[in-house]
């Protein structure tokens, strides 16, 4: 057994993951692996929603019932903690095959149970906090859910999103969150800021940023001249306005991802656009050794976007769209850029103000990148939070 652990602790993790890969994903298997290198004994569950679909839910009524509490994840988990002697289980993402049960299995198989809160889904039916082109927060403003029904924020149904309110509300009320979780890990303030607002103890809540284990800083002198776009191809992401700026400006940029515009951008390539599709990890982080800057364009209140923790674990410069979230995590013209979300123009002219700059100007903002990451996002700093959570029980 480690040394840096006083206890013993047997971890299960529980995640439900998308139908496509993310940041998300991404934290779970980093933390994992962190655990498990500081000796710790980890298991994990696995989720997925391929028999969630609007056809689904309507052929199979028995689909719509897991979205309040799925039995058979409730049973699988309590046996499984009670087989493998597990004593804290640490939960990801539930949404929804994985449900809240099992949170109450966890509990009632005397299990500490942590919940790392990677998006808003406990306050918005569609957990972006986005509708109709901009950010929304009717349903949180009017504490109800009604907003987010009348306007089908949930997969654009009705019915589906009287369920989800049904449910969230449900667990609320149930006191799921008050009394089944010990400890919620939150990626910024206004998580925890709405989480105490629905009745949450705020000692249960500890503010604590994502992380990543590999680093690698490459000297900006050494890099090429193209700027790197990775995420998915959605609205929401703002790929379309970077896409468009770059058709237009003739400068040199790399796409890698997958999504619902991915036809919108193989149409519209160009000699001065490249489209990689998906890349593993490895092709992402020589992608990032080796590029201009990096865009991150989400129109979202993003919680902790791995990628530009990324960005800077490689002493990327980033270009960012300006929200409470990236202004917490770049400092304009000090280790990256913003500029105004969604704004074509304003993404130019950071892209101008950066190409204006001498290279040793340049040198120096990539080091600050660099050292962003080692200061807030290095993964000792991780490994002593997740101590303190586990060992508080």
């Amino acid at each position: 057994m480690n040394s840096f652990f006083t206890g013993q602790p047997v971890v299960l993790f529980i995640h439900n993951k998308y139908l496509y890969q993310g940041g998300e994903d991404s934290v779970v298997f980093n933390e994992m692996d962190l655990l498990k290198k500081a000796g710790v004994r980890v298991f994990y569950k696995e989720y997925n929603n391929h028999t969630f679909s609007k056809k689904n839910l309507f052929a199979l009524p028995a689909a719509g019932l897991r979205f309040f509490f799925n039995i058979s994840s409730f049973f699988s988990v309590y046996r499984f903690i009670r087989r493998n002697q597990v004593n804290t289980v640490h939960v990801h993402n539930f949404f929804y095959n994985a449900s809240p049960s099992v949170f109450w299995a966890a509990k009632l198989a005397g299990a500490v149970t942590v919940f790392s809160v990677h998006n808003y889904r406990l306050f918005c039916l569609n957990a972006l906090f986005f509708r109709a082109g901009g950010n929304c927060m009717d349903c949180v403003n009017n504490k109800s859910f009604k907003p987010g029904i009348r306007h089908k924020c949930f997969k654009s149904s009705s019915l589906l999103s009287r369920i989800l309110a049904g449910a969230t509300m449900l667990h609320r009320n149930i006191g799921t969150w008050r009394n089944k979780v010990d400890h919620f890990l939150v990626l910024n303030p206004l998580m925890k800021s709405l989480l105490v607002q629905t009745g949450v103890n705020e000692e249960k809540i500890h503010v604590k940023p994502n992380f990543l284990s590999w680093h690698g800083y490459t000297d900006y002198s050494r890099r090429e001249d193209f700027y790197l776009y990775i995420g998915r191809l959605d609205e929401v992401k703002g790929i379309r306005h970077v896409f468009e700026t770059f058709r237009s400006s003739g400068k040199k940029l790399v796409i890698a991802g997958e999504g619902e515009l991915v036809s919108y951008i193989r149409s519209g390539l160009s000699e001065n656009i490249e489209y990689l599709g998906q890349q593993t990890k490895e092709e992402i982080v020589s992608l990032l050794q080796r590029c201009r800057a990096f865009i991150f364009s989400s129109l979202l209140l993003e919680g902790m976007p791995m990628t530009i923790i990324e960005a800077q674990a490689a002493g990327a410069i980033t270009i960012a769209g300006s929200s409470p979230t990236t202004e917490s995590m770049i400092s304009d013209a000090a280790n990256g850029f913003l500029y105004e979300a969604g704004n074509q123009a304003s993404l130019a002219a950071a892209i101008s103000r950066l190409e204006e700059l001498q290279p040793e100007t340049l040198n120096r903002i990539s080091a600050n990148a660099y050292s962003t990451y080692m200061n807030r996002y290095h993964e000792n700093g991780h490994l002593a939070t997740l101590r303190q959570v586990y060992e508080r029980g």
